[in-house]
C-alpha cells in the first residue's frame, strides 16, 4: 500500500516579546478545532521559501520586511486521511520566521479564510499556550516553542510523527 502524503510548510513567527502567531482551525469533516502555526500546502513547483511567505502573508500578513524565514526547526508526518481529500496526511517542515512586533492582518478575504476553515487568528504567550484548553498542534507544541525560546534552532531538525 503507498501512502500520499500533501507537502505543506508553517512558520513559528516569533516577535520581539516571544508571542507566537497561530491561526484557529475549525474542520468540520475531522470535528476537529484547535491553533495551529500559520502555514499550508506547498503549490505544484512552488519552494519552500516561497510557500511560507505567500501562506505568512494570506494568513497574518506579514513581509519580508516584518519576518524573515530562518531555520527549519522540525518536520511533521501528520497521519489523518481525512484531512484533505485524495491524501493521507501531510508532510511539513516547520521554519523559525522571527519577526517585528506588527497587527496580524490576513490578505486574505473573511470568506476566503473560512473556505480553508480558517476562523480567527492571534499571537500567543508561551504561557497562555501551556494553560489553554483548546488544542495546539502539533501535539506538545508548547514545550517546542519553549524549547526554541531557550535554545534556538537544532542543528538536526527533529522528525515528529502524529496520528488522527
Amino acid at each position: 500500500m503507498t501512502s500520499n502524503f500533501r507537502q505543506a510548510v508553517r512558520g513559528l513567527m516569533i516577535d520581539p516579546s516571544d508571542r507566537i502567531a497561530m491561526v484557529h482551525l475549525d474542520w468540520p469533516s475531522t470535528n476537529w478545532a484547535g491553533w495551529i502555526l500559520p502555514g499550508g500546502g506547498i503549490g505544484e513547483g512552488e519552494g519552500l521559501h516561497a510557500a511560507l511567505r505567500r501562506e505568512m502573508i494570506e494568513e497574518t500578513g506579514a513581509t519580508e520586511e516584518n519576518a524573515f524565514i530562518g531555520p527549519v526547526l522540525w518536520r511533521r508526518r501528520h497521519h489523518n486521511p481525512n484531512m484533505t481529500k485524495g491524501y493521507d496526511g501531510q508532510d511539513e517542515t516547520v521554519y523559525l520566521v522571527p519577526c517585528q512586533e506588527f497587527e496580524l492582518v490576513p490578505q486574505m478575504t473573511e470568506e476566503e479564510l473560512r473556505s480553508e476553515h480558517v476562523t480567527a487568528i492571534r499571537w500567543w504567550t508561551l504561557d497562555e499556550m501551556r494553560a489553554t484548553k483548546d488544542e495546539l498542534r502539533p501535539e506538545g507544541l508548547a514545550e517546542l516553542v519553549a524549547q526554541t525560546l531557550e535554545f534556538g534552532a537544532p542543528e538536526v531538525p527533529p522528525q515528529l510523527e502524529s496520528w488522527t
